[in-house]
């Protein structure tokens, strides 16, 4: 009897521990399956990347400078005394020799005067002494003597004769009058600017070139130039002359370029920009500038492997436009990345956009 009874209590509680033990194991599956679903995936970042592609680049140095007149003048009397007339005005075009301005020559005629009639004196003289002389009617001494006065005499009839020419403000050379300080009665001292003056035909800008540019540049080199105060016009221009040396303080080269001012467009003083193209590299490997990364101390970008970013360390060279020259570190056909390099970082997964910007750029030339 008793036998019997365990036997059933025994039986109840495995009949109830079955349940118990089938929740407890689906409870800890659930909490598996929950974690699980609760730890996060790797991010996927949309970046917009560009090939490595193969094409020419020019190299080219682009800078600004202000037109000057080769030729340029202050025009000063060089004589004092008052203006009696003005030849000619601001913005005129003058000739070599031309007057500009007439001074009051009165004092200059009567110097002139005085000293010509002190030389006809003398010369009368002179021939009166060499008569007496050759019959010894008189000494050697008040011969020479009368010699030497008549040489001096001649001089300062020269001299009166310079002095007058002098009383006109004469244009040194073919140009444009530029600049009238004087007025009409006005008293000039010596020396006292009256015009400035400059030749328009031949003008010049100067340009301070990198060492590494100035080292391909040559006379007769091509310049692309352009004025702000004349856009859409093209004239031409070319290197002239490159300076030996380099300044030690900024590292570069001063060079003179000659611009064409046939048309009488230009003018001394315009804000003028120009390009200069010193070098050309067939078959150079190119990524657009937007690739390369900022803050580094050595360059470098973002690489596509297996939809992975990896960081690339390269050598540039050349730039131009939105091209740059890589020397080495990448291979034609790689993927770099050009926008969404901020969001990344090494092994960084990535959605990759393609852009056709430096493919575009390269078939057009």
């Amino acid at each position: 009897m008793k036998t019997s009874v365990l036997a059933s209590l025994l039986l109840l509680s495995a009949t109830v521990a079955t349940p118990l033990l089938l929740t407890g194991c689906a409870s800890e599956a659930q909490s598996k399956t929950a974690a699980a679903a609760e730890k996060p995936k790797a991010e996927v970042i949309p970046v917009e990347v560009a090939a490595v592609v193969q094409g020419d680049i020019t190299a080219r140095y682009a800078g600004t400078a202000t037109l000057e007149a080769e030729r340029e003048a202050k025009v000063v009397s060089e004589i004092g005394g008052v203006v009696l007339s003005l030849g000619a005005e601001e913005g005129q075009i003058v000739r070599k020799g031309q007057i500009l301005a007439r001074l009051d020559a009165e004092r200059q005629s009567v110097l002139l005067r005085q000293a010509e009639t002190e030389l006809e004196r003398l010369t009368h003289q002179d021939v009166r002494n060499e008569s007496l002389y050759r019959r010894q009617l008189i000494a050697r001494n008040s011969y020479e003597q009368n010699k030497s006065d008549l040489a001096t005499r001649k001089a300062e009839v020269d001299m009166a004769r310079l002095s007058l020419s002098k009383c006109a403000v004469i244009a040194p050379f073919d140009g444009v009058i530029t600049r009238r300080w004087i007025k009409q009665g006005q008293l000039l001292k010596v020396n006292e600017v009256a015009f400035e003056m400059a030749d328009f035909r031949e003008l010049k800008a100067r340009l301070r070139v990198p060492e590494r540019a100035s080292a391909a540049l040559k006379p007769g080199q091509i310049v692309d130039y352009s004025a702000d105060a004349l856009p859409g016009e093209t004239f031409r221009a070319e290197v002239e002359r490159i300076s030996p040396v380099v300044d030690a303080a900024s590292g570069t080269v001063d060079i003179v370029v000659a611009v064409d001012n046939s048309s009488g467009k230009l003018r001394p003083g315009l804000f003028s920009r120009l390009d200069v193209a010193y070098d050309n590299v067939a078959a150079a490997i190119l990524i657009p500038k937007a690739a390369l990364l900022s803050g580094d101390r050595d360059t470098s970008v973002y690489v596509i492997r297996d939809s992975k970013a990896q960081r690339v360390a390269i050598k540039l060279g050349y730039e131009s436009g939105n091209n740059v020259q890589v020397l080495h570190g990448l291979s034609p056909g790689a993927d770099v990345v050009v926008a969404g390099q901020s969001a990344l970082s090494e092994g960084s997964e990535v959605q990759a956009l393609r852009s056709a910007a430096l493919a575009e750029t390269v078939a057009r030339r």
